[in-house]
């Protein structure tokens, strides 16, 4: 039998790669206090010599530094140099033993370098003391000296709350120091239990196996009291400089963010910290500073029995501006998709959709978001903090950095530091113009109750482990703050320009999809019998012929609205094009995607009916842009008078196939119904409402077992209406205006557009007709308004 050995040194490397700074080593200790059961924790940096400053005593000592009139260093200088480098709030009594030690090796350069090193190494410490529940004796060697101990892992299966459950936050003493002393009892024993680690062994200096080095846990002094209980960390031989101005820093920056700075005063009362004699206080974020915030977010996921809801509040502050956030079921199973890309031919890139499961939203469970925005060129004094615009920006940068995940109230690292753009945020706001809605701009929070088993922690301290739960929490704050915020702000900015130059892209974009499909179409023709390769190429030239018939669209509107000087009015012409495009594109690539799966399962003559059926449904689309392309025929104001009950048969039959594929059932009300409309538009306004109406449909099904799709059309021509009712998820009331408006969509950030039913509205305001949703909820779901109405009464 044989078994992996190691080295003593891998030990080291490990601390290295799991703890990558003084903070987190720091944090971690903390960590473990709290998980011990300890109200408090207390802190102690006991420094008598920074280490640049007992370096440089090393270096004037051997003659490596110079004095400053360019001469050897004495050991009489070099004692005077120390003593003027003691920390002024250092204990007095402490100090003058320290330097006591030193004068009595003072007698040569050797004795003196080596009492200054042992006295370095001893009275240099930094201690992390809590009354937590403490270690037995035996425990120590079990529990403490065991790297990756599960015993809080499986209580954390079991339900517990421990902050940290994977054993290694131990070897956060080694990044400090370069020993360790542990002092720690239960309640209930006699005596106190000592253990004393040199991390030193574990140097690459020494060749040595782990099962080399051992290290005995032994008991000592008796306890005062048998109910004592806790854990003292003293950890020696400091590597780094820990002057109060460092550790200031260190404490009012990094560590101020560890403990939930949102809650004014949370760290003080966990936290006693003492330089020296000197207390330090750790900073909570300022709830005037909030106050002052130019814009805001906040929000909950909840669960409403079985039923996800998202809700919460929009806010631009400094116009008097909000809009709600009122999203439930299906809405939030669409909007928390991950999207990934699909690489299509010439290096062009698609967009694919993956269905988030509804376990994943489970394992996520409830949480909170708290997020603040500042627009740093016109921030203001802050009344009772600052005195200045200067100030408050710098208040501002001490707590940006974007959103910052809590957990239990502790800080899951590293979202919200200055690397980590874990929501994308600068990513977002750099390629778009206005810089506007970038990290150092953003002040917030976000609260999860899920537990480790479900939303787990990177060993090393580097976020969470890639997990559905995980991708669903930042695919929702993406679409807070991406769709929902950003809009707001670039709404009530007039920030949000919509240029020609816009529409043309997105009425063009339907290219990317054509790629992918030719590249599909490829595989076809070298899976299939040569005989057959004849209708392979004839699905070739009718898709050309198909993307020719799309870009003559693009290029006939482009011509028909140059007459037009409204250049919104152009934005809603080229960008319903692209709407439209790219739709038939879409449903392109999903037909051969699907024939292709079709000619891997059958053969013969199997394999021609899907060939043929594929060229019958690129048949139907190349129809519909035929019919869609009357908008162009007649003109921007070209008007004419037809019946509304052919238009929308001929439109629902375009999507005859679609419906059956997803067993959606169609109820037409048919009713005669004359009407004076351009009607490419009028085409426009129900594909919309269509394809809104089964997009909605799809993702019910996906969250709702035995779910029946249904969609009701009626014309009324008495009211001089037409309506589209659907029994998806449907809108929450207080969003039945805002979803009208540009670039508001419930679709994961940076791919719903937002502009079908806000281009639906305008082509019905065009002439002089309504579109709005029926204000009467509960129809179909409790509190959901469902269906559209087109009224055309005029």
């Amino acid at each position: 039998m044989a078994s992996f050995t190691f080295s003593a040194r891998t030990i080291l490397e490990l601390g290295k790669e799991l703890i990558s700074s003084d903070e987190v080593a720091l944090y971690e200790l903390i960590k473990n206090a709290v998980d011990a059961g300890s109200p408090t924790v207390r802190i102690n940096a006991h420094i008598m010599l920074a280490r640049k400053d007992y370096q440089r005593a090393l270096d004037l000592l051997a003659g490596d530094a110079l004095t400053p009139d360019r001469k050897r260093a004495t050991i009489a200088y070099v004692l005077d140099q120390i003593e003027a480098a003691i920390p002024s709030n250092a204990d007095a009594d402490d100090a003058e033993a320290f330097m006591q030690e030193l004068r009595k090796a003072s007698s040569s350069r050797n004795d003196f370098a080596t009492a200054l090193a042992s006295a370095y190494a001893l009275r240099n410490w930094i201690e992390v003391d809590d009354d937590g529940t403490g270690m037995l004796l035996g425990e120590l060697s079990s529990v403490f000296l065991r790297i990756g101990t599960r015993s809080r892992r499986a209580a954390n299966i079991g339900g517990a709350e421990y902050l940290g459950d994977k054993g290694v936050g131990r070897l956060s003493t080694m990044r400090l120091g370069d020993r360790l002393e542990v002092v720690t009892t239960k309640t209930g024993e006699t005596h106190w239990h000592f253990l004393d680690i040199d991390w030193s062994l574990f140097s690459h200096d020494r060749e040595m196996d782990i099962d080399e080095i051992s290290f005995n846990p032994e008991d000592g002094a008796a306890k005062d009291d048998t109910a004592q209980q806790g854990t003292l960390v003293r950890i020696l031989g400091l590597h780094g400089d820990w002057d109060i101005d460092r550790f200031r820093d260190l404490l009012q920056g990094k560590i101020a963010r560890m403990v939930d700075p949102f809650e004014s005063g949370a760290a003080n009362r966990l936290l006693t910290v003492y330089h020296n004699t000197t207390r330090l206080v750790v900073p909570s974020v300022p709830k005037t500073l909030l106050d002052a915030a130019h814009a805001s977010a906040k929000g909950k996921l909840y669960f409403a029995g079985n039923e996800p809801v998202l809700e919460g509040t929009i806010a631009y502050h400094r116009y008097g501006a909000d809009r709600p956030i009122n999203q439930r079921g299906a809405e939030i199973y669409s909007l928390a998709q991950d999207a990934i890309k699909r690489r299509g031919k010439r290096g062009h890139a698609a967009i694919q959709n993956v269905p988030l499961r509804p376990q994943a939203l489970r394992d996520l469970g409830p949480f909170e978001f708290d997020i603040y925005w500042f627009n740093r060129r016109i921030v203001e004094k802050v009344p009772g903090l600052t005195l200045t615009s200067s100030e408050t920006r710098e208040q501002v940068a001490q707590w940006s950095g974007g959103p910052m995940l809590y957990r239990y109230g502790f800080r899951v690292l590293p979202y919200g530091e200055p690397s980590d753009d874990w929501l994308a945020l600068d990513a977002t706001a750099f390629g778009l113009s206005g810089f506007k809605l970038n990290r150092q701009q953003v002040i917030g929070r976000v609260r999860v109750r899920a537990p480790h088993t479900a939303l787990s922690e990177q060993t090393n301290r580097q976020g969470l482990v890639d997990s559905d739960a995980a991708t669903a929490l930042k695919t929702i704050l993406m679409w807070v703050l991406h769709v929902e915020l950003r809009s707001l702000i670039n709404d009530i900015d007039e920030q949000e320009r919509i240029s020609k130059r816009e529409a043309e892209e997105r009425a063009l974009a339907f290219r990317d999809t054509q790629d992918q499909v030719q590249d599909v179409i490829n595989q076809l023709r070298s899976r299939v019998d040569p005989s057959a390769r004849s209708l392979v190429d004839r699905v070739a030239v009718g898709v050309d012929r198909l993307a020719d018939q799309c870009a003559g669209l693009v290029r006939r509107i482009d011509e028909a609205v140059k007459e037009v000087t409204d250049e919104r009015e152009k934005f809603v012409y080229l960008a319903g094009i692209g709407l439209m495009t790219d739709f038939i594109f879409h449903e392109l690539d999903r037909s051969v995607s699907y024939t292709l799966k079709v000619l891997a399962d059958s053969q013969g003559q199997g394999r021609d009916a899907a060939l043929r059926s594929l060229q019958a449904q690129l048949l139907t689309l190349q129809k519909r842009i035929s019919a869609f392309d009357e908008l162009t025929g007649e003109r921007r104001q070209s008007k004419s008078r037809f019946e509304l009950e052919a238009v929308v048969d001929d439109i629902l039959a375009a999507h005859q196939n679609e419906f059956e594929r997803h067993g959606v059932t169609i109820e037409f009300e048919r009713n005669h119904l004359v009407i004076r409309a351009v009607r490419g538009m009028v085409i426009q306004i129900v594909e919309n409402l269509l394809t809104n109406a089964m997009y909605w449909l799809k993702q019910q099904e996906k969250c709702q077992t035995g779910f029946v799709p249904k969609i009701w059309v009626r014309i009324d021509p008495d009211e001089r209406t037409l309506t589209i009712e659907d029994n998806g998820p449907g809108v929450a009331p207080e969003r039945r205006e805002l979803i009208f408006q540009p670039f508001i969509s419930s679709k994961p950030a940076a791919q719903g557009r937002g502009l079908g039913l806000y281009i639906s509205r305008e082509l019905a305001n065009h002439h002089d007709w309504q579109l709005y949703m029926d204000q009467v909820a509960g129809r179909m779901r409790p509190g959901r308004l469902n269906m559209f109405v087109l009224d055309m009464g005029g």
